[in-house]
């Protein structure tokens, strides 16, 4: 019994045990500093070494690269290979002695530098393949000399000399050079320029030197140490036992260097990173967190155990103090039960205690009053929901979900129908007797629904003698549906047997599948009430089974103003789905008089004019054009057609104003970078200003129609207007660079070779190189080209 006391007391005895783990919190957060200190002082060792590492192999490899970079520059100025590119027929008389002197010219650069392996000369012309030492015809080179494992000669060849190169590495893999295999690395540059692509150089790099670099990094229980490209891909990796894989580029680096704590994204290691500024090549270190931080597990493991320790003492000893302290508590909680539970005024407090006692009381006092009063709100709410839905005011099944969740009603089914119940004969008399007579009858019935349904929520009451009722089909059966109807009819007519003079009439509307639709059932209820005799004490009239031929057409007003609100949003689907649900109901479901189809086709001509009036379109409707129609006295169904185009029409082109807009912006935008894009003070703020937007939507739009930035694009087209002015024009560089757009011709330069590999200088030599060369061999050499 004690210990159940105890228990049932334990939030007051949480309450009072917080003073004795604050003081356990002081002893655990210095623990915890000692720990937290200890963590970063390992770390920041173990990441300085690894980063050193890195820094010796990223400082090698930007320096050997360079290298690589410097013979490349100087084989491309070579005036000897300049001059080969152009030769097509290397055998020739004329031709051998130029292929010797281009060998002999070549210097065996692979001698001085071992991280070379060898270098050769692509030639597209000549089809030929040079080095310093020998000549190959392609095919044969590929096949005997360099052969790349899973790639043949033709692949190769296209690959080589159809995409521009500018000093582009590839870590290409296994392959075979002269009879050994290597893990290979290229090294290609393009020779020629974009457009015009005359060979290539390509040096061979092994691998096997990039990884040599890596073996002095500590990789073993699971760690990997990578070298990866600026485009993602692993250009040398060195992988320790029990690891999958060594970490690549589905990493992303959130900067030039740093680490990474472990987590899914790292196969749970540790990563240590760097990023070189010459090439963006990143080398990166991934070792478990063990072998990172083997001494800091070891104090992590020793501190964790002395606090639990610590922690158990002092839950024990913080128990035995606070269930002493926490007796006087416990006849605040023995008042809250009894003040629950018994009514009465309460008490004037004469200490704290009692103070407690008499808040809480009221607070619990007035809870209980405000849920109540919440509660009788809630079949004002509902009746609100229910009168909207039998209107059709709803214009979407979110819109009706949203208010059903928000009233925590669950109303799920297949199927739907309205039933209206009628409880005074038509054409009663309006005396104080009659109507004092029908408030009770409104009563009697309301209860009867309530007994017989055992659920008056689904019933409405929509005018002084009648009551909607809403109907779910749970199952789906139509006919299983209608059965569970005429039970639920059954029962409330037997809830009503007793009350004498009490008739009953109901009109049931068809099924609807989903409650956007349910205004139309409660449409049809409605015209069902015109066909009740009155006559016998109990009818129930089904709108299933009414004749049709003399039905009344079918246009409720919340179909029209769905109809009128889809067109004005601009929703031609929307618009075609509500015309061609009228047309079913009213020339394809009902057999209407000629004269009821001409009526109904009449109104749908006032809802266009409606929907004119609240409208400026570009096109005018032709109210009268569409009165006049030849076909509307005959064939109402062909004029029904026009309307509905015109319906169509006018969401369509409200669609496109919205569509428009866009197009105009951009085009405008383009128009004014054409414009302008040689002011060298034009920036995003300039254009985005004129064009009366603001900055951040502006470079978002760009970037959404266009597929690039704005200073991506804008640089670009000032790229492209130098390149037709260096090529056709004897303008100097800096008059070149001040016409397109920049302050000074160094910013140009810079400019240029960034995105073109070549200065300007040279770009000028090949172009009018080229140019001079396709003058002086005419036709004949286009032909040849070709």
């Amino acid at each position: 019994m004690r210990l159940r006391n105890r228990l049932g007391q334990q939030p007051l005895f949480l309450r009072m045990m917080l003073p004795y783990f604050l003081f356990m919190l002081l002893a655990l957060t210095l623990g915890w500093l000692f720990y937290n200190k200890t963590y970063h002082v390992v770390k920041d060792e173990v990441v300085r070494n690894n980063m050193q590492m890195l820094d010796q192999v990223k400082n090698t490899l930007d320096s050997r690269f360079s290298e690589i970079n410097t013979i490349s520059l100087q084989l491309l100025n070579d005036p000897g290979v300049n001059s080969f590119q152009r030769v097509s027929d290397p055998f020739s008389s004329t031709n051998a002695y130029k292929v010797l002197r281009t060998q002999k010219s070549l210097y065996s650069y692979n001698a001085s530098n071992n991280f070379v392996l060898d270098y050769f000369l692509i030639f597209k012309n000549s089809n030929l393949a040079l080095s310093s030492n020998s000549s190959y015809e392609l095919p044969y080179f590929y096949d005997h000399v360099l052969t790349y494992n899973e790639i043949d000669y033709k692949a190769w060849r296209d690959d080589l000399l159809s995409t521009y190169r500018n000093r582009e590495i590839m870590p290409t893999g296994a392959a075979r050079y002269e009879d050994k295999t290597y893990d290979m690395i290229t090294y290609v540059q393009s020779l020629g320029y974009p457009g015009r692509i005359q060979g290539a150089l390509i040096v061979l790099v092994d691998g096997n030197e990039l990884k040599s670099l890596l073996s002095g990094i500590d990789i073993s229980d699971g760690g990997s140490a990578s070298i990866i490209d600026d485009k993602g891909r692993v250009v040398a990796s060195l992988i320790g036992d029990g690891s999958k894989s060594a970490l690549g580029g589905n990493v992303v680096l959130p900067g030039l260097s740093g680490t990474i704590e472990a987590s899914d994204k790292t196969d749970g290691r540790m990563v240590t990173y760097t990023t070189s500024s010459y090439n963006k090549w990143s080398y990166v270190v991934a070792q478990p967190p063990h072998i990172v931080l083997g001494k800091v597990i070891s104090i992590k493991k020793l501190t964790f155990s002395i606090v639990a320790v610590f922690l158990g003492l002092g839950i024990v000893l913080a128990y035995l103090f606070a269930t002493r302290s926490g007796r006087p508590l416990v006849r605040i909680m023995s008042t809250l039960r009894d003040r629950h539970q018994a009514a009465g005024a309460p008490q004037k407090p004469k200490d704290m205690y009692g103070y407690i006692q008499q808040s809480l009381s009221s607070l619990l006092d007035n809870n209980a009053e405000l849920r109540e009063e919440m509660d009788k709100q809630v079949p004002l709410v509902w009746d609100t929901f229910f009168q909207r839905l039998l209107k059709g005011d709803f214009l979407s099944m979110n819109e009706i979900n949203s208010l059903l969740a928000h009233q925590r009603i669950g109303l799920h089914g297949q199927g739907y129908a309205i039933g209206i119940l009628n409880f005074s004969r038509s054409g009663q008399s309006n005396t104080e007797a009659e109507l004092d007579k029908l408030d009770v009858n409104r009563v009697w019935v309301t209860e009867a629904i309530r007994r017989g349904l055992g659920d008056d929520r689904y019933a409405h009451h929509i005018a002084e003698d009648k009551i909607a009722l809403l109907f779910v089909d749970e199952l789906g059966d139509e006919a299983s549906f209608r059965h569970m109807i005429d039970r639920s009819v059954a029962a409330i007519e037997a809830e009503t047997s007793g009350r004498e003079g009490l008739q009953l009439y109901f009109a049931i509307g068809g099924f609807r599948s989903t409650l956007l639709e349910v205004s139309g059932s409660y449409e049809e209820a409605r015209q069902c009430l015109s066909s009740i005799s009155y006559e016998s004490k109990n009818e129930t009239v089904w709108f299933a089974d009414l004749p049709h031929t003399n039905a009344r057409f079918f246009f409720p007003q919340e179909l029209e103003n769905r109809l009128i609100n889809y067109a004005k949003a601009g929703e031609p689907e929307e618009v075609e789905a509500v015309l061609r649900q009228l047309y079913k109901e009213n020339f394809s479901d009902r057999h209407l008089p000629l004269a009821l189809q001409q009526l109904f086709y009449y109104e749908i001509v006032s809802c266009l004019a409606k929907l004119q009036e609240q409208l400026a379109l570009d096109h005018a409707i032709d109210i009268q054009q569409l009165l006049q129609h030849p076909s509307a006295v005959d064939n109402p169904k062909l004029s029904y057609r026009s309307a509905s185009e015109m319906f169509l029409t006018t969401a369509r082109d409200l669609d496109r104003r919205k569509k428009s807009r866009n197009h105009r912006l951009l085009d405008d935008m383009l128009a004014f970078l054409q414009q302008h894009y040689g002011d060298a003070n034009l920036t995003l703020d300039a254009v985005a200003d004129n064009m009366n937007v603001s900055k951040g939507y502006m470079s978002q739009f760009f970037k959404e129609q266009t597929g690039i930035n704005f200073s991506e694009y804008l640089e670009n087209m000032r790229m492209d207007e130098a390149k037709s002015k260096l090529a056709s024009t004897s303008l100097t560089i800096r008059e070149i660079a001040e016409q397109v757009g920049y302050h000074s011709s160094s910013t140009f330069c810079r400019a240029f070779k960034r995105g073109t590999g070549l200065n300007a200088t040279v770009f000028r030599e090949l172009a009018r190189t080229e140019t001079s060369y396709a003058s002086s061999n005419g036709p004949a050499g286009a032909v040849g080209e070709a």
